[in-house]
């Protein structure tokens, strides 16, 4: 624990470092890597955090980052049980996420400028976010799920990788523009100047009910954008063996709530100036799981599915 409370007073609650796992090891004397992991692929490269986070203020651990923290010898055993080419899988996504995570404190976690709102610059830095915090896990998820699947082993890992990294961007995109009100209100902003600045708006505009048609456009914009993310999950789904229905389910639902996230959305008069968070019921989800047992293996019944959903969304943003 004091490991955790001196990296907090040094670099914020929020700062995590890819080399924690070599403090822990240091600090316990454990060794996480696999029985059998070369040598050479491990990272001693000495840790260089002296100019990161050095503005960040001490915060008190919530009680969820404490459970998290409690959880760690698990998380270590579990580690331990990988063989060499999982551990490298694992450590690869671990260390991309850690990117994404530095990306946000980099442009997030600095003081607030006169508009007290901060905000991405273009569009190649949101697409370069949600891959490092999201997409990043399509490669990931493939790897793992779809390599050592003897009946699917002739599937073009290279163009399911691809397909999994725009689906995870979809998954991303969608918590952006849903949690976009809040994030504002907190002084971030997820939707680039770039974005913004095609419909005359600024980060400021954004919670100015005068600005209501430009805020409506941006929103319809980036949904369409997002939904051509989902394309490409939708074949990620088109493409994963019929007979391996759990992952179908795995790949369906995520695809089905986004869509359907999306939906609410959409629904939602005056997007940017509401507090509650527009999501699925639990009984949509309830119902959602049970008609997709009966659906899964046939790409007809989904693929009429998913063009429902989106042709709602569609609906719904031209209202």
């Amino acid at each position: 624990m004091d490991i955790f409370k001196d990296a907090q007073k040094k670099y914020g609650s929020r700062a995590w470092s890819s080399m924690v796992v070599k403090r822990l090891e240091d600090k316990f004397g454990l060794d996480f890597r696999a029985s059998g992991f070369p040598e050479e692929l491990t990272d001693n490269e000495k840790e260089n955090l002296a100019e990161l986070y050095k503005n960040d203020q001490q915060n008190n651990l919530s009680e969820l980052e404490n459970d998290l923290i409690e959880m760690i010898p698990q998380i270590i055993a579990c580690i331990k049980s990988l063989n060499s080419a999982d551990y490298i899988q694992v450590k690869n996504v671990v260390l991309t996420l850690i990117q994404g995570m530095e990306m946000d404190l980099k442009y997030f976690g600095k003081p607030l400028n006169n508009s007290g709102i901060l905000s991405l610059t273009s569009a190649d830095e949101l697409d370069q976010y949600t891959y490092l915090v999201a997409g990043c896990v399509g490669p990931f998820w493939t790897e793992i799920s779809f390599a050592k699947e003897s009946k699917i082993s002739a599937i073009n890992m290279p163009l399911m990788s691809s397909l999994g990294i725009d689906f995870g961007k979809a998954l991303q995109m969608t918590n952006i523009l849903r949690d976009l009100p809040s994030d504002i209100r907190e002084g971030r902003c997820y939707i680039p100047d770039e974005e913004l600045k095609k419909l005359n708006l600024t980060v400021n505009d954004l919670l100015n009910s005068n600005s209501e048609k430009q805020v409506r456009e941006l929103l319809a914009t980036q949904i369409h954008k997002t939904l051509d993310l989902y394309q490409s999950a939708l074949k990620y789904f088109l493409y994963t063996h019929k007979r391996k229905v759990r992952l179908r389910l795995a790949v369906l639902w995520p695809l089905i709530i986004g869509l359907g996230t999306l939906n609410s959305l959409v629904m939602k008069n005056n997007w940017l100036l509401t507090d509650s968070v527009a999501k699925v019921s639990r009984l949509w989800i309830y119902k959602m799981m049970l008609k997709s047992v009966f659906m899964v293996s046939s790409d007809y019944l989904i693929k009429h599915w998913v063009k429902q959903l989106r042709s709602s969304i569609t609906q719904n943003l031209n209202t």
